[in-house]
């Protein structure tokens, strides 16, 4: 269905048509009535005024034809002026008299109107210009009902679920042809599920002898309904560059990712293996990162998302959450093939109410959770090393155009499940104040986050808060190097009860009833820093920064697969435990190249330390005989499982993982998004 504005155009255009059409038609019938004087001249008259009439009355289904083709002003206007020159010159001048009547018809057809009922009408004009006016009845009609349905906050219900979400300023923005991307399907963007993307409508541009109205069909409005579609979001790190949707209808909006790497640690372990990140798990190969394939569906306010998860996303990412480690069912397995999965229903409040339910790309730590929307291939840990999903409910209220507040009510910190007895609760706040700078809001509470079963202290409760500022400082779209921006994000959080502190190490006190106070401090501080630089129109790009990480306790540090371990099983070899320190930072350099809006190009060098040995090392975190099936044991030279190391003495000795302090590597990726 067309938009409103779209409607009335075409409205205005063929109201404008009938008048000039009737006119016209009028001074044709008037010249050869009063001016024929022989049978050359009436034969001359019959052969064109067939014609003349044709010619005029495809002016309407014309007009109707250009609106569907999303015409621009400019190219608009001339189309229509040719339509009615041509009809005009097809007037018979056969007579230097009706020469005369002719070119008064033409100075005042704009400003004449035909009449229905005027007896001097022919018949036969009379009937097409009947036909006419019933026309414009019925897109009347159809005007009326479209207004009383309309949303002028649609764009919201369609295309703001994620939370960097990079809307695009069009000329005539229609807000049902919104749909996003989760640009906030990012850790700190929505995206409104998601990217959002504008899609273009162009405007039929009515034929008028007023200049004033010519010229205010011709300026661009101003959108003021779609959250931050007041300017061009794509430049923010964590958020989708596309500009355009390849293809959208009213119903559904598509999403496709690819993202293939090549990645090659200097340490180069034998058994390919590769510890401590959530974007880079094998060295020296070619591997598919991620492979995804849903959209947005959205129709009369009934909204949904969902983005299939394949490549080693699919694995790699469930592998970190420890809930499903706590009562029955595969949480894992029902889960890991979807990113995105959620569905809800739109309001038509300020600029929009969303409620969700489902499955969500979290936004803690900036980045998002797809590459392709990232200055970086392997961001921080204060990125890397923090949630990239949650399942529960969210909200999604925008009470201006530059402001998004969303609640969250969830079952815990990067989890399908919950860990205790408590949910999680926590929420977002974004605000654009201004084209050229973002600040974003997160914070998280309440959950309790540790599994009971693997470590002592049940009733831990978490706290985080995780804040950024992106900022463009320079935007010279005609220079070689034509923008430039940064974003740093601080992160803070700690973990008390059940046997640890806050703030710093205090005595653990056991109470009559069993449960324990004090312990040692178990926090988490860090912060991450990137500039990034584009040059020749944004199709290429250049990337420098890093950032540190400070985790006593270990709980958000990841666990190495050393011999298969993961989330629920931890591992004797790197324990996450009170009390026990681990220190880090990290620093890379990124060159992009970007041929095209749904394409990039990455190569990246990238240096990590820890305090602690940690990374994967030459000889590898694989057993000699593969893993055993005992990740939460030692293993023995012969590989079997020993619940101390000093029991393998008997079975060839015990065997050890390979972990070094430091870890450079070379990153390589193709990566696409449609």
């Amino acid at each position: 269905m067309r938009s409103p504005c779209a409607m009335e155009e075409v409205v205005a255009a063929t109201r404008s048509s009938l008048k000039q059409m009737g006119c016209v038609a009028l001074k044709v019938a008037r010249v050869h009535s009063q001016r024929a004087r022989g049978i050359l001249r009436t034969s001359v008259a019959a052969r064109w005024l067939p014609i003349t009439l044709a010619v005029g009355l495809a002016v309407v289904p014309t007009s109707s034809i250009y609106a569907q083709a999303e015409p621009t002003p400019e190219t608009e206007k001339p189309r229509q002026a040719s339509v009615n020159r041509a009809m005009l010159d097809a007037l018979p001048t056969s007579s230097s008299e009706a020469g005369t009547d002719v070119d008064k018809t033409r100075s005042g057809a704009s400003s004449s109107s035909g009449n229905l009922n005027n007896p001097e009408t022919p018949p036969a004009v009379q009937k097409q210009l009947q036909i006419m006016q019933e026309r414009i009845e019925q897109l009347e009609r159809q005007l009326k009902a479209s207004g009383e349905a309309g949303t002028p906050s649609t764009a919201a219900a369609r295309g703001l679920s994620t939370p960097n979400e990079s809307a695009v300023a069009p000329p005539a923005p229609n807000p049902e042809t919104v749909a996003a991307r989760p640009q906030d399907n990012s850790k700190s963007a929505e995206p409104a599920s998601g990217t959002a993307t504008v899609k273009k409508e162009g405007a039929m541009v009515p034929t008028s002898s007023e200049s004033t109205a010519s010229q205010a069909s011709e300026t661009p409005a101003v959108d003021t309904q779609t959250p931050f579609a007041y300017a061009d979001w794509t430049w923010l790190n964590g958020t989708a560059r596309n500009k355009d949707a390849v293809w959208d209808s009213q119903f559904f909006t598509p999403e496709i990712r690819f993202d293939t790497h090549f990645i090659q640690s200097f340490n180069k372990p034998r058994d390919n293996t590769l510890g401590g990140s959530t974007e880079i798990f094998r060295s020296g190969e070619v591997q598919i990162e991620q492979i995804s394939f849903g959209g947005d569906f959205h129709w009369q306010n009934v909204r949904g998302r969902v983005l299939t998860l394949g490549g080693m996303f699919g694995v790699t990412t469930p592998r970190n959450d420890a809930s499903v480690g706590r009562g029955q069912w595969d949480l894992r397995g029902a889960y890991r093939y979807f990113s995105e999965a959620y569905g809800g229903y739109h309001f038509n409040v300020n600029h929009g109410l969303n409620i969700d339910a489902g499955l969500f790309v979290f936004y803690i730590g900036l980045f998002s959770y797809y590459n392709f929307d990232n200055w970086a291939y392997q961001p921080s840990f204060v990125s890397s090393n923090t949630p990239w999903f949650f399942n529960g409910l969210r909200i999604q209220w925008f009470p201006t155009n530059k402001l998004k507040i969303e609640p969250w009510i969830i079952n815990g910190w990067q989890s399908y499940g919950k860990f205790g007895t408590r949910p999680g609760l926590g929420g977002q706040i974004i605000y654009r104040l201004k084209p050229w700078v973002a600040l974003v809001f997160n914070n998280y509470g309440m959950g309790e986050d540790t599994l009971s079963t693997i470590h002592p202290g049940a009733g831990r409760s978490r706290i985080h808060t995780d804040d950024s500022i992106e900022v463009k400082y320079y935007d010279r779209p005609t220079k070689f190097l034509d923008k430039m921006a940064f974003s740093f994000t601080g992160d803070l959080g700690c973990e008390y009860g059940g046997g640890v502190s806050c703030h710093k190490n205090k005595p653990l006190v056991t109470l009559p009833d069993g449960s324990v106070r004090g312990g040692p401090k178990q926090s988490f501080a860090g912060w991450m820093l990137y500039n990034r630089f584009w040059f020749k129109h944004d199709t290429h790009g250049i990337t420098v920064g890093g950032g540190v990480l400070d985790n006593p306790g270990r709980y958000l540090v990841l666990l190495s697969p050393i011999n298969g371990a993961d989330a629920v099983s931890g591992s004797p070899y790197f324990p996450a435990a009170p009390g026990l320190p681990f220190k880090g930072w990290d620093a890379s350099i990124t060159y992009d190249w970007m041929p095209k809006q749904y394409i990039t190009f990455r190569w990246e060098y990238g240096y990590r330390h820890a305090s602690v040995p940690y990374w994967s090392g030459a000889d590898g975190i694989t057993p000699p005989g593969g893993n055993n099936g005992s990740p939460a044991q030692f293993v023995c030279l012969d590989n079997t499982p020993g619940p101390t190391g000093a029991g393998c003495g008997s079975h060839g000795g015990l065997w050890t993982p390979d972990l070094r302090k430091d870890e450079p590597s070379i990153r390589m990726a193709i990566m696409v998004k449609f």
